[in-house]
């Protein structure tokens, strides 16, 4: 593969995502692109120019919606406090103040790079308050904490079921497909047939360290305001979520311009319950991981070779 180490890999998807290129078999051949390529970062700035690629995606909603009056207090909040709130709620500052994620490929993304795309992102629930939307990313259950220095946000919004929009409701799906074909227009204008779908994998066990492996069930505080609006004998079913999550996929796929690889595994996956970023609905185990790694690694040879 020493023929694609000019390639980079551009993400747009949730930590299971971040986790399959995390790995040596994709570092060894592509670079993969988490920063802003100026070779500047500070940590500390609200700039955007500044500031790292986020480690998680977000939602179409949330992506095509403008910040508005919440999005200013957190940046008033953040601006006139320590700076280690700014560090630590990087990933909340980036989910409602909008990174400009488009505007970032377009700015970085060459003619030989690769775009990784999953949407595992829509499975969570959306904060929706006259006209402003935001995807309530896990690293927002810390807004619990009374002491935290957003933590208006989760008295004054989150627990206010009024707020929430479930990713399977009728008003959520069909505002998504909707938005999907001007995501399918935007990403092809960028990387053409370079786009790379990865399917996010679901699963009831869990494996340990030793081995064992173990039945799991998810409740609410597993998924970020998660809430049952269909009627199914679970609400936390993982065979409804996973068709639901194909079926977003899939629209995808239909308006998308050219046809698009699919990685998945088709045999059991199981959630690494010792993982390093805790233990979560997305978080499979290390041998999942590398088997998707590889496929991802495979694709791109297949594809980069049609070219020469």
């Amino acid at each position: 593969m020493d023929n694609t180490n000019d390639i980079k890999l551009f993400l747009y998807g949730g930590c299971d995502l971040h986790d399959i290129v995390d790995t040596p078999t994709v570092k060894k051949h592509f670079k993969v692109i988490n920063c802003n390529l100026t070779g500047h970062i500070d940590n500390v700035s609200l700039d955007f120019n500044n500031a790292t690629f986020p480690s998680m995606g977000t939602s179409l909603i949330s992506l095509y919606s403008k910040p508005g009056p919440i999005a200013q207090r957190v940046l008033e909040t953040l601006s006139t406090g320590q700076k280690r709130d700014i560090i630590i709620n990087r990933e909340t500052y980036n989910e409602i103040l909008k990174f400009p994620m488009l505007s970032f490929y377009k700015k970085y993304v060459g003619p030989n790079d690769y775009l990784l795309l999953s949407f595992s992102p829509e499975i969570y629930t959306k904060l929706l308050k006259s006209g402003e939307c935001f995807t309530c990313l896990p690293t927002m259950r810390n807004l619990a904490n009374p002491d935290h220095c957003l933590h208006w946000l989760h008295k004054e919004y989150f627990k206010n079921e009024d707020f929430l929009l479930a990713f399977d409701t009728k008003e959520s799906l069909e505002w998504s497909f909707d938005l999907m074909v001007d995501f399918a227009r935007d990403i092809y204008e960028i990387f053409q047939d370079r786009v790379i779908l990865v399917k996010s994998h679901f699963s009831n066990f869990a494996i340990t360290d030793n081995h064992q492996i173990k039945n799991v069930n998810f409740g609410p505080r597993d998924l970020l305001y998660y809430k049952q609006t269909k009627i199914i004998t679970d609400p936390l079913d993982l065979n409804y979520t996973d068709r639901l999550s194909k079926i977003i996929m899939n629209k995808f796929r239909h308006h998308y311009k050219s046809d698009l690889s699919l990685i998945q595994l088709n045999e059991p996956v199981f959630l690494d319950a010792n993982h390093r970023w805790g233990f979560g609905q997305f978080h499979i185990d290390m041998k999942s991981r590398d088997k998707l790694a590889k496929l991802v690694c495979a694709e791109i040879l297949k594809k980069n070779l049609k070219y020469e």
